[in-house]
């Protein structure tokens, strides 16, 4: 290495330290890398960077990564059950509130509002009961999964926007509900 490259080298060991120690080390390796090609302008240099950047790891397979480390198996197992149960429980209360006489008004008027049901402001008693049934039975269930409704909340939503953490907790489901 030329006295160039190792203060270049000095520079990034210390940038890196600095920085990344500080908190900004969610910046992906892709990142880090084109960083890297940035700062550098050296010709060995930039051959040495041009074959590490083919071997920089790709955004889609940090954020697999990401995946697997902040919901490990045993997130998503509680999660999915958690998932199970409170699902049966709405089936059960969807279908005691379709006997109602009044359910295909209340239907009709939620669905005219674009809001579910349970959260019209005006629902009539036997409504209210079921929902606040369903409501305490989520968050008990929650709770016993070992989750806050925070937690259950970010898991949801982050299920939402990632396809493989919502193909993982679809096929635990499956394997969840083929043991009963």
């Amino acid at each position: 290495m030329n006295s160039w490259d190792q203060r270049h080298s000095a520079y990034l060991k210390h940038y890196f330290k600095k920085y990344l120690g500080q908190g900004i080390g969610s910046t992906s390796l892709f990142s880090l890398c084109m960083i890297m090609g940035a700062i550098v302008d050296s010709p060995s240099v930039n051959n040495q960077l041009s074959a590490l950047a083919e071997t920089c790891i790709k955004p889609s397979s940090l954020q697999n990564f990401l995946t697997k480390v902040t919901f490990g198996d045993d997130h998503i197992t509680r999660y999915a059950a958690a998932a199970n149960a409170i699902e049966n429980k709405r089936l059960e209360i969807f279908r005691a509130a379709k006997s109602n006489p009044d359910w295909s008004n209340i239907a009709s008027l939620a669905e005219s509002q674009q809001t579910k049901v349970c959260d019209l402001s005006n629902r009539p008693e036997f409504l209210q009961n079921l929902c606040n049934q369903l409501m305490s039975y989520s968050e008990e269930e929650i709770c016993r999964h070992g989750f806050t409704n925070k937690e259950f909340n970010q898991i949801t939503l982050e299920q939402m926007q990632n396809a493989q953490l919502r193909s993982l907790i679809q096929d635990k489901q499956i394997q969840l509900r083929g043991k009963k």
